[in-house]
């Protein structure tokens, strides 16, 4: 979408040539022994097209602010993501899930006063900072009958607490500009099931 003048008059035209290329690298591997299993994966990406996409103006704002297009890194691109999940067998039919998760942030744009960008939009430069995600599920089946199971489970997520930013200080005049905040801290869950 581009603010263009047609027939004199100002219009947002929304037309066919944006361009967006995503592409990926996946290794898996999986490791077994007895009961349980243990999954490794990395990917490496790039995804990167025009910004200036019809979907991004879909809002509660009666005129949507229009930006000069750029091609650059989506605000999804994640080159480096590592993560490790599996289950193991513990004794007395109990189980254990864990799942780790590493990866770089998001890239983000700094914008001026009028909402106009500041130096290139996604850059390298302005990431949010990397994530690293350690979760655990503990759980334990009692059968009941033949036909009913109970199962009593605790999860915690993050359980290292680390700071995984959910937002920025992205306007150049605000005096916290490229500060993150916001974060899931380190929480607990109990759950009861019944399988039948």
């Amino acid at each position: 979408m581009q603010p263009e003048v047609t027939s004199g008059a100002a219009a947002l035209v929304l037309n066919g040539s944006g361009v967006s290329r995503y592409r990926q690298a996946e290794f898996t591997a999986r490791f077994g022994w007895q009961k349980s299993q243990l999954y490794l994966a990395y990917t490496r990406s790039r995804a990167e097209g025009d910004l200036n996409d019809f979907s991004n103006y879909l809002s509660n704002f009666p005129t949507p602010l229009l930006r000069p297009n750029f091609y650059a890194s989506l605000p999804a691109d994640l080159p480096n993501r590592f993560l490790a999940w599996g289950h193991v067998t513990l004794p007395h039919k109990m189980q254990f899930l864990p799942t780790v998760e590493y990866r770089n942030g998001f890239p983000y744009s700094r914008y001026d006063v009028l909402g106009n960008y500041s130096g290139t939009p996604n850059s390298r430069d302005t990431r949010f900072p990397n994530l690293f995600s350690l979760d655990a599920r503990i759980m334990k089946d009692i059968q009941v009958n033949p036909k009913y199971t109970l199962r009593f489970s605790v999860s915690g997520m993050n359980l290292t607490n680390h700071f995984n930013a959910l937002a920025v200080h992205s306007n150049i005049a605000d005096p916290q500009v490229g500060t993150f905040f916001g974060t899931y801290p380190r929480r607990f869950r109990a759950d009861f099931d019944v399988i039948f």
